[in-house]
């Protein structure tokens, strides 16, 4: 079956694979221009790629992106939340007026640990992130460290006065907080426990609040629902691109439902996660085939190869009623105590559980997100229900020392495992130029006959929404001008 993308010969036809922000983006700035008819080919039933909003007792959950990282003029993402009305707390956009005061902190046998001395090293430890980013001193870090996790033990260890790390010389809470806080770090670094992940990146933080959060009603989901409805009826769902052949003008796409389309130009925005299980000899099994005839140049395939590719998870706990404590859940952060990470009953049931670190409640309601990082995602992406229930069951009765109320349903997006994705966002590696495969992988072929999107494709906002969204406008503006 052939699809025709124009009635006429003189507009360009445009395939956007993916309907993550980086497509929908993209189709945005290209359909101003009416030299050019876009079709998006979507995989999954839905729009939003790692922007996924699921409600839960009528409250929306972010089972992907859950941030918005800086709060002010310079974010694309901050600035349309507004445009819609989904953000007016300015105060936002100022980062003095975080107020991390609301940090609670207890051990694993159920001791908690007060907000004073908990911003204390909190703050020592968002210090040593801060210096690496964006600064002069980052080589020379790079340059002294192997990585970022043997940088944050050497360099706490010597703003806390030399021996914070050394369990007989300090209270032994100080080693757990620290673990806690590579582990939170974790979540938008990568690696496991931040190791393996490089110090000297080309990441940029834009200023305001780097964790912003949709309140109320409002979601990911709703932002791009709102995107969506501003272009033509142009999404094809449901429809897995299989290959993108370019050995003619134009290309052949083939989808795995059986439809064919032609294009003059493909802009290709799905993830590296896909890129790497579908453009890698490796990692082909024998009945499958390169997402592109011919295969990717081998410049290009040792890009997507050396580019780092996180594993995150969250899981969100539905209980029957809230849970009533002392502490603070905006959010908790676990410490776990060395006897208590070797547990008997968690080494035997579930050794994974040991990884927890955080626990917050979402909005109003009676569901509590907790993450994973590491190898510790893919223990519970294979999890069935009643392990992940039993495991949180056993270690939160330990931290709260009293009964909790039942966990009735788990939720999660097993991000890692799903073909569509196989992962969650891009990371720095430690002896790898990010930076320069960057610049390789976003390099048009064939005269722009096939360009690529995606946060894998900015040097300075990967792993962002804001940065996917702007690689989506520029490959859009590179069309219109090559056009």
């Amino acid at each position: 079956m052939s699809t025709s993308c124009s009635e006429t010969g003189l507009t360009k036809r445009v395939i956007i694979v993916g309907a993550g922000i980086a497509g929908i983006a993209a189709a945005r700035e290209i359909c101003k221009d009416d030299r050019f008819n876009v079709v998006i080919l979507e995989a999954s039933n839905r729009a939003g790629g790692r922007m996924f909003t699921r409600k839960i007792d009528n409250t929306p959950v972010e089972f992907g992106a859950t941030f918005i990282h800086g709060a002010g003029e310079h974010n694309v993402i901050y600035q349309l939340a507004k445009h819609y009305g989904m953000i007016s707390d300015d105060r936002r956009e100022n980062p003095e007026m975080w107020d991390k005061s609301t940090l609670s902190a207890v051990l694993t046998n159920g001791e908690a640990i007060s907000s004073e001395v908990v911003m204390k090293y909190w703050n020592m430890f968002s210090n040593l992130a801060d210096d690496i980013e964006g600064t002069n001193n980052s080589s020379t870090w790079a340059s002294m460290y192997n990585d970022l996790y043997s940088y944050l033990v050497a360099e706490f260890t010597k703003r806390s006065s030399g021996d914070a790390l050394d369990v007989a010389k300090t209270p032994p809470y100080v080693k757990s907080m620290f673990d806690t806080f590579v582990n939170w770090l974790t979540i938008s670094e990568g690696g496991n426990h931040c190791r393996g992940i490089g110090i000297n990146g080309s990441y940029r933080s834009l200023p305001g609040d780097r964790e912003v959060r949709f309140e109320n009603i409002y979601s990911y989901g709703y932002l791009i629902q709102k995107l969506v409805d501003t272009l033509p009826d142009c999404i094809h769902c449901n429809t897995e691109v299989l290959s993108i052949n370019t050995e003619n003008n134009p290309a052949l796409i083939t989808c795995k439902n059986g439809c064919q389309y032609e294009a003059d130009h493909v802009i290709v925005t799905v993830p590296l996660g896909v890129l790497k299980k579908r453009c890698l000899d490796e990692n082909l099994s024998p009945n499958e085939q390169s997402l592109f005839i011919p295969a990717l140049p081998a410049e290009k395939q040792i890009a997507i190869r050396s580019i780092g590719f996180a594993q995150v998870g969250k899981v969100v706990l539905q209980f029957d009623q809230e849970i009533t404590s002392k502490y603070s859940l905006l959010p908790l952060m676990i410490l776990w105590r060395p006897d208590d990470k070797h547990d008997p009953v968690i080494n035997k049931k579930f050794p994974w559980a040991n990884e927890l670190f955080l626990l917050e409640r979402i909005q109003n309601s009676n569901l509590y997100e907790s993450w994973v990082t590491g190898s510790a995602v893919a223990c519970v992406e294979q999890a069935s229900k009643e392990e992940i229930i039993e495991a949180f069951t056993y270690i939160l009765s330990k931290v709260f020392k009293h009964h909790i109320p039942k966990i009735v349903d788990v939720h999660m997006h097993k991000w890692q495992s799903d073909p569509l994705f196989n992962g969650c966002y891009t990371v720095h590696l430690a002896d790898v130029n990010t930076s320069a495969n960057i610049t390789k992988l976003r390099e048009p072929l064939n005269n722009n006959q096939v360009l690529f999107a995606g946060e894998a494709t900015t040097e300075e906002y990967y792993s962002t929404v804001h940065g996917a969204y702007l690689t989506g406008i520029r490959e859009a503006k590179r069309l219109m001008e090559f056009v």
